[in-house]
């Protein structure tokens, strides 16, 4: 077997399953929605799988953030929400089902994926600049992350070696 053809397998954290393949993570929510009570959230909060809106004056669209492995095909990938105005939720929605190749929008991710959690000298979760670029007919957008010195970014841009791959899929849970 060659390097290109390594195939991820490893135990989940939470249940204890065997698992083959490479991983993809994703939240079903922005974290900011997890600020708003639970009892209130019917209310304040717009969801759905791709697309979030806090009290009309918060807005997110869910993009695809992919890292690098060194000597795998295919990418450790992370579905994140970006913040959008108002105006390119609308436009993104306005356009569900429809080609956005080419289509970029600039917003921020909260970083708190495990291996990348850390908080910033205000005590807040950090906030990575970005660009949402938009995909082809029924794709999600494609998270590029803004030069910074997190670590996030870092191996976004160059790519993580397999022990560290391997350590970050131990972290998450996967079912």
């Amino acid at each position: 077997m060659t390097s290109s053809e390594r195939v991820f397998e490893y135990t989940c954290v939470c249940c204890g399953i065997p698992c083959k393949g490479t991983p993809a993570f994703g939240y079903d929510m922005p974290i900011e929605v997890m600020d708003i009570p639970e009892d209130e959230r019917l209310e304040r909060v717009w969801l759905d799988a791709d697309i979030c809106a806090i009290d009309d004056r918060q807005f997110f669209v869910k993009g695809l953030l992919d890292i690098p492995v060194q000597g795998v095909k295919e990418p450790l990938s992370w579905g994140l929400w970006v913040t959008q105005t108002e105006e390119e939720l609308n436009a993104y929605e306005d356009t569900r089902g429809s080609d956005r190749t080419g289509v970029v929008t600039r917003g921020q991710i909260t970083v708190t994926m495990p291996g990348y959690h850390c908080l910033d000298q205000s005590g807040k979760n950090h906030r990575l600049s970005c660009e949402l670029i938009g995909q082809p007919c029924g794709l999600r957008p494609i998270i590029n992350l803004h030069p910074s010195k997190h670590i996030l970014y870092r191996d976004h841009k160059f790519g993580i070696s397999w022990d560290r791959a391997i350590e970050l899929v131990a972290r998450v849970p996967h079912h």
